[in-house]
């Protein structure tokens, strides 16, 4: 019987073996015949024998260099493979700053392989394949019994988990990644690594349109600008009349409007090159959602608009929507809203938890946000989102806490030439990095609607 396994299991590796890492699609670079050469004494030794390995450096079938080591952290062991990478770093001498490019074999770069095992017991944990120009984004498989489950993380999210491979573990010490690829094509979420970095040409053009403009935007308290690009007040009983503007603005052509008006400047630049004017206000304020009357929210609501933003960007979309289609569209007909689910679960410092994923009126929990928008950005490359930011508010007087949506934001991501994940976010007429955005707005909601960008982007 173990004669007839080993067959059939040799059988499987012969028809997956032509395919090698150097025809793999996604150009990933590939260890998979240093692994075989290297396997018996550096996967399976004890580590008292690992320790007394030097580091190697070996070379591919194509010339690119790996270099292998040995890392170890409390209760485990990895044994590393990563292709080298050239670095530019600043180096500071008496006589000045040289810039010079060094070589260096990050562990989650691009075509690394990892290896880890448990320091004790000297067992197999998980085996790492790194794809992607994103460090927070890989595969990793596990043994389970006589088992051998695949999971697919994007920044510390599962797009997959504990999904059963037709293999056993070990052969994952020398499988290349073209292999791992075929075995898995129709079991894990690769659309998420199909990245094409020429479809996100518009929403560049509009990052560096709004960019060249920021300078003129100025903040106050209740602005934005009517259809025909007069200033006019946004909330209350002014709202839609027409507000002064100092002379020193006008001279200076300077914009003068709060943040919700801003978003609004930015879906402006998108429909006036189609429409000759901008976006209606009045039909920007409709509401969007209901809520019980005899509840919290119901009761505030009578007083303040505590979806003024998700209203806003909702109805923002719509608007967009509409003239892409030339047909007039309410918010309920358009579907711009995103709830997409792509995670089961999530690493925290818990372990392995559930994943809320889209919650109705609210959106998404923002520490899942980064994960979400690298989904969505591989998935909807023509696309930019307008964010509506629920946040929690903790009244001074002591009476109950309650929910608003009191701020939005509009968010590009895109992949650049090197296939590597970035986001540009617009808020408020200040430009904002993703990691900036999630420390503002700590323990909210972001709600996203999708609006589809141009290049023929022209802002007020």
């Amino acid at each position: 019987m173990k004669v007839l396994r080993s067959v059939l299991i040799l059988f499987f590796i012969c028809m997956i073996m032509p395919l090698s890492a150097q025809n793999n699609r996604f150009r990933v670079p590939d260890s998979s015949v240093i692994r075989k050469a290297v396997a018996e004494n550096w996967f399976e030794q004890p580590l008292e024998t690992l320790r007394h390995n030097r580091t190697e450096l070996r070379t591919n079938s194509i010339g690119q260099i790996f270099q292998i080591r040995l890392e170890e952290t409390r209760d485990l062991f990895s044994i590393i493979i990563a292709p080298e990478t050239q670095v530019a770093v600043d180096v500071y001498t008496q006589d000045g700053v040289q810039h010079k490019t060094v070589d260096e074999y990050p562990a989650d770069a691009c075509g690394s392989w990892i290896l880890i095992r448990d320091s004790v017991t000297g067992k197999p944990v998980h085996i790492k394949y790194y794809f992607a120009g994103d460090s927070e984004i890989f595969v990793q498989f596990s043994p389970s019994g006589n088992k051998t489950l695949a999971d697919y993380v994007i920044d510390g999210c599962y797009a997959a988990r504990g999904v059963p491979v037709g293999v056993p573990f070990d052969y994952f010490y020398t499988a290349s990644f073209a292999s791992v690829l075929s075995l898995t094509e129709k079991s894990l979420p690769w659309q998420y690594a199909d990245i094409h970095p020429e479809q996100y040409h518009a929403n560049l053009v509009m990052v560096a349109e709004i960019k060249k403009n920021l300078e003129r935007i100025k903040q106050v308290p209740d602005g934005c600008y009517d259809e025909n690009g007069k200033p006019i007040f946004l909330y209350g009983k002014k709202a839609g009349q027409s507000r002064e503007v100092s002379a020193d603005d006008k001279e200076n052509n300077i914009l003068t409007m709060n943040g919700s008006g801003f978003t609004k400047w930015v879906i402006d630049g998108v429909i006036t090159p189609i429409t000759g004017s901008s976006t209606y206000l009045l039909p920007l304020l409709r509401p969007t959602t209901q809520v019980n009357a005899l509840g919290l929210a119901g009761i505030k609501t009578q007083n303040e608009n505590l979806f003024l933003d998700l209203d806003w960007t909702r109805n923002l979309a719509a608007a967009r929507m509409s003239v892409q289609a030339k047909r007039k569209y309410l918010y309920e007909e358009t579907g711009v809203d995103v709830k997409i689910e792509p995670f089961s679960s999530e690493i925290s410092e818990k372990g392995i938890t559930s994943v809320a994923g889209y919650i109705k009126n609210s959106g998404y929990e923002i520490k899942y946000l980064k994960p979400l928008l690298y989904v969505l950005g591989v998935t909807e490359p023509t696309y930019f989102y307008l964010a509506a930011i629920r946040r929690t508010v903790h009244p001074s007087d002591g009476s109950p806490e309650f929910k608003t949506f009191d701020s939005s934001a509009v968010i590009f991501p895109y992949f650049d030439k090197n296939g590597q994940f970035s986001c540009t976010i617009f808020e408020n007429g200040k430009e904002l990095s993703l990691a900036q955005f999630t420390k503002k707005y700590p323990d909210s909601f972001i709600h996203l609607t999708r609006v589809l960008s141009t290049d023929r982007f022209a802002p007020l």
